[in-house]
């Protein structure tokens, strides 16, 4: 960003400091036959208007024509002139710098005549072959600068249709997952919900029927929930009014469940509640879901604690329970091993530059679950 700002104040500059260099030794050698005092205010003039004449090309060059024709020659007439047709050539049609390139020749000639100046064949070439120079050149910087902005452009274009593939690409993935996992998870998970609330029909134990009826209210939820991430994965669900994600809030909810799994929870929060961002929000509740299922399922544990605790800068979510540690390297059984759930809560925590710690308490009795996850 530096060097482009450079290089245009040398663009927009340099050229109006090289023609006062050049007018300044022109004037202090005595070359020119005009009165000093004059020669200097029109170079001071001209200098003043070559700064401006990205802004009003067209004006700039007829008032630079106008102090050559009162000048009539030499560097204070050829150089300006040239400057600003130049300028013209690169910033007006070609119509316009077509007559700006007539009238520009036509001054030059004329300052010669009005000062008494006899103008031979070569003479009236010189001024013309300047006058297109100046042309020729603003129209190839102006052609070539069209034709980097053209390749960026297009190079934009083709950035843009990439992404646009790679994002048709990944909502086709998206359809396909979420198709995956409707004809198969979806359809098992309403099975057992049918099948559950079947057997609740058919009377029997009472607390077999309640254990039947939390199972079917388990299943009806996570049916819920699967529906809202097909939702979201597929295509046609973009913009369409979702269910919220859970989070926090949520969470005593959630413990309270394990109860009924033969589990006492304890739930705390320490430090001050305070809104968190849409995705920790959601990844503290499953985490500590994940968690939560982990103990059910493999820890045969009589208590869970689960705290939150709002630091300045973080969260620290903290399940720990007094069942069996972690299961030896050469263990399959039901002691718990680094599975999906801890990798799912590893990739989770990662995402947000936290860190995790999860293995055996320091006194040996249970597992504990500690997950950073930084809120700013």
């Amino acid at each position: 960003m530096l060097g482009r700002r450079w290089s245009n104040l040398l663009l927009d500059y340099g050229p109006v400091s090289l023609l006062l260099i050049v007018g300044a030794v022109s004037i202090t050698s005595g070359d020119l036959t005009t009165w000093p005092i004059l020669l200097w205010l029109a170079l001071a003039g001209e200098a003043v208007l070559l700064v401006l004449r990205n802004r009003a090309p067209m004006t700039v060059l007829v008032a630079i024509m106008a102090i050559a024709i009162a000048l009539g020659r030499g560097p204070l007439v050829i150089l300006p002139t040239m400057l600003a047709l130049l300028t013209v050539a690169l910033l007006r049609d070609r119509r316009t710098v077509l007559i700006a390139a007539g009238f520009s020749a036509a001054a030059l000639i004329a300052a010669e005549l009005v000062h008494g100046a006899i103008l031979t064949l070569p003479d009236v070439l010189s001024r013309l072959v300047t006058v297109g120079f100046a042309v020729v050149v603003g129209l190839y910087i102006r052609a070539r600068a069209d034709y980097v902005l053209g390749l960026h452009d297009r190079a934009a274009r083709l950035e843009r249709e990439h992404q646009l593939l790679a994002s048709q690409a990944a909502g086709e993935e998206r359809v396909r997952i979420a198709r995956e996992l409707h004809d198969v998870v979806a359809h098992n998970v309403s099975l057992m919900v049918v099948q559950a609330q079947a057997l609740q029909a058919t009377g029997g134990d009472p607390e077999q029927q309640a254990a039947l009826g939390r199972l079917a209210g388990v299943g009806r939820e996570a049916l819920s929930e699967m529906h809202r991430m097909l939702g979201v994965l597929r295509l046609e669900a973009d913009g369409a009014e979702r269910a919220p994600q859970p989070g926090v809030p949520e969470l005593p909810k959630l413990i309270a469940r394990t109860s009924e799994a033969g589990v006492e929870p304890r739930f705390a929060v320490e430090g001050r509640r305070r809104p968190l961002p849409p995705a920790v929000d959601l990844s503290a509740y499953r985490i500590v879901q994940e968690a939560l299922t982990n103990v059910i399922r493999h820890a045969d544990a009589s208590h869970v604690d689960v705290t939150l605790a709002y630091l300045p800068h973080e969260l620290l979510v903290t399940v720990t329970d007094d069942g069996y540690g972690p299961a030896p390297a050469d263990t399959n059984g039901g002691r718990r091993n680094e599975g999906h759930g801890l990798v799912g809560m590893r990739e989770r925590v990662a995402l947000f530059g936290g860190r995790l710690e999860a293995g055996a308490r320091a006194d040996g009795c249970g597992y504990r679950v500690c997950a950073s996850l930084p809120t700013t």
